[in-house]
């Protein structure tokens, strides 16, 4: 365990050496640019358009994509009054 440890730290260590990072997710607005939008579900806690979980780490090589994160997004806090209203 203590070897994968160190093998990761200097892999991380060389990539962010060449300018590599990884791209932020947690509480950040949902960025197409930036993000692939794998789900999209109600939270109370969330913000609508933002991101709620990150499934797969994205990473960027100074200001270029080379893979977008994939994450699930926000639509908002659940409203079931919003169905149920039929004003035509």
């Amino acid at each position: 365990m203590q070897g994968v440890e160190l093998t990761l730290k200097q892999l991380s260590g060389t990539l962010t050496k060449f300018g590599v990072q990884a791209i932020e997710t947690a509480g950040q607005e949902f960025d197409p640019s930036a993000h692939q939008a794998v789900s999209y579900g109600p939270s109370s806690d969330v913000p609508a358009n933002s991101v709620l979980d990150e499934f797969q780490k994205g990473y960027r090589l100074h200001d270029r994509i080379l893979r977008a994160a994939m994450v699930s997004v926000s639509s908002g806090p659940a409203n079931p009054s919003e169905h149920d209203s039929t004003t035509h």
